[in-house]
């Protein structure tokens, strides 16, 4: 069975504010590197998590898309969409838009899909 990866397990892995959930974090995120337990992370939990640990957790953009891409390349992570996720971190990594303005981009980008926006970010990639 493959289960859906809630946000809040990246959290408590990623920044370890609570030592129960810590514990089951990495429980889980062994488990997921050894491909032992199978995950689906969606595009919203990924952003969301981006945007919790960048403006919440206020931790440094570039340390979060590296643990984010960390995350997504364990064997257990069995999303059909890796490559666009990893395009996704790498556009706002260096062009420095939203998550969202980035995963247009970057469907547009290895998907050939045409964008339509007013929002100029869109433009940049």
């Amino acid at each position: 069975m493959v289960y859906l990866l809630d946000t809040n397990i990246i959290i408590r892995f990623l920044v370890g504010d609570n030592e129960e959930f810590l514990v089951q974090s990495r429980n889980y995120f062994e488990q997921i590197e050894n491909a032992s337990l199978e995950v689906e992370i969606l595009d919203g939990v990924l952003m969301e998590a981006y945007f919790v640990l960048t403006k919440f957790y206020k931790l440094p953009k570039d340390e979060v898309i590296a643990d984010l891409k960390m995350i997504l390349s364990l064997d257990g992570v069995v999303n059909s969409n890796k490559i666009i996720l990893f395009e996704t971190l790498s556009i706002i990594e260096a062009k420095n838009i939203d998550f969202v303005d980035a995963l247009i981009c970057a469907k547009s980008k290895l998907q050939n899909y045409g964008k339509l926006s007013f929002d100029s970010d869109v433009s940049k990639c």
